[in-house]
């Protein structure tokens, strides 16, 4: 036996063998897996349903520019639509974008139209269309909002509810300015 210093076996590593066991396999929400280099900062997903933005925002559907979709959207709190879509839903929010097209029906308690709808709507609680927003068919809504440059077209039924319609609200408006130039007048006269 002989009493030599055991001598220390090299462990060189090319560039690509040591990013190869930093690559590790993670998994994404919904239970997809993708691989990426696990260094330790980025956060690990939370497992499907049980994220923070999802008890704050819901699920949300974003179909985006150069996206076509057919079909029935279901369990879907929030639809923002950039291309176009033709469907069926029922939801809590609709937001079509400037660019987006939005051609069924859809049953829901918010509206926020900048760019196309046409079909059957049902806005149990508001409609907005914004200037650039073009919305025609049967709708019916809770109130409803139209900016300067808005367009509507086809059937408006207001639904009947705690909110009054939007006719009587005007109606009323015009009374009370009546009344107070009336009163203006008899001040004036006095």
């Amino acid at each position: 036996m002989t009493d030599a210093p055991e001598e220390k076996q090299e462990t060189s590593s090319t560039p690509e063998q040591k990013l190869e066991s930093r690559v590790k396999p993670m998994t994404t929400t919904g239970g997809t897996r993708s691989f990426g280099i696990d260094n330790g900062l980025r956060p690990k997903p939370a497992p499907y349903g049980m994220g923070a933005e999802e008890k704050k925002e819901g699920s949300k559907l974003h179909v985006g520019a150069d996206i076509h979709l057919k079909g029935e959207i279901t369990s879907c709190d929030r639809l923002i639509v950039e291309g176009k879509v033709e469907a069926s839903m029922t939801s809590k929010e609709i937001e079509i974008s400037k660019s987006g097209i939005f051609n069924g029906t859809v049953d829901i308690d918010t509206a926020d139209i900048s760019g196309q709808f046409d079909g059957t709507m049902k806005a149990r609680k508001r409609l907005v269309i914004r200037k650039t927003g073009k919305v025609t068919g049967n709708i019916s809504y809770g109130e409803i909002e139209i900016e300067p440059g808005g367009e509507i077209g086809g059937t408006m039924k207001k639904i009947a509810g705690e909110q009054g319609s939007l006719l009587a609200e005007m109606e009323n408006s015009k009374d009370k300015s009546k009344e107070a130039a009336d009163a203006d007048e008899e001040k004036e006269s006095a």
